[in-house]
């Protein structure tokens, strides 16, 4: 999924508040958006590199794909698009199910150009950590029913999107060894939607083993 836009990063760069009994602000009118905008009309579950990290990131994509840039942060999808509106139950059976995973270190680098759909992406690793992350997820009550149609897709981390595939070979080669790889240690998920101008807000955070409580 494409995405940033600078009104998404006071979510991330504000201290989180712990609340209870927060109702999801969704948009409720999505006939201007296109069908597969519709999809993540619910948001979805991201992990999203820390502050000192993301912000190089991001500049590559303002650079070399504005449109993501204006939609999203820099991340690493990891749910499918949520069915329905979150729930309380939802949130509570979130954190407990996140809560079991330990945290555990992200190495990115060496971008490469994607196929069959066009783009430039950082290599994840470990990627048996994300897939261990995205079936935890897929387990629970929320997605029952859920078509896991990313299930195959490898963890990633988008530079560009909406390119030809010449553009996107040619952009990798380019990028190599020119662009900020390293590390970092997830200790945490968090939860994004959209707006009506379909610029994702990261509205929850949710822990791996031996964070605190979920913020809201």
């Amino acid at each position: 999924m494409p995405w940033h836009r600078h009104g998404c990063a006071t979510a991330r760069f504000c201290p989180p508040t712990t609340t209870v009994g927060v109702v999801f602000d969704y948009v409720t009118d999505v006939s201007g958006w296109e069908p597969w905008q519709r999809e993540y009309r619910y948001g979805a579950i991201y992990v999203f590199p820390p502050n000192g990290i993301i912000e190089a990131i991001d500049e590559l994509r303002a650079r070399y794909d504005p449109m993501s840039h204006a939609i999203c942060h820099a991340h690493v999808s990891v749910s499918e698009p949520f069915p329905r509106a979150v729930t309380d139950t939802d949130v509570e059976q979130l954190r407990a199910g996140v809560a079991r995973i330990e945290p555990f270190e992200v190495s990115y680098g060496q971008p490469f150009a994607t196929t069959p759909h066009p783009g430039v992406v950082y290599r994840i690793d470990p990627q048996a950590a994300f897939a261990g992350l995205r079936a935890r997820l897929h387990a629970l009550p929320t997605f029952d029913g859920v078509e896991l149609r990313r299930e195959g897709v490898p963890a990633h981390m988008t530079i560009a999107e909406f390119l030809t595939v010449a553009e996107s070979e040619a952009l990798a080669s380019q990028l190599a060894g020119t662009v900020p790889e390293g590390t970092w240690t997830c200790d945490e998920v968090e939860y994004a939607i959209p707006d009506i101008g379909f610029t994702f807000r990261r509205v929850a955070t949710f822990p791996l083993a031996g964070g605190g409580p979920v913020s809201l």
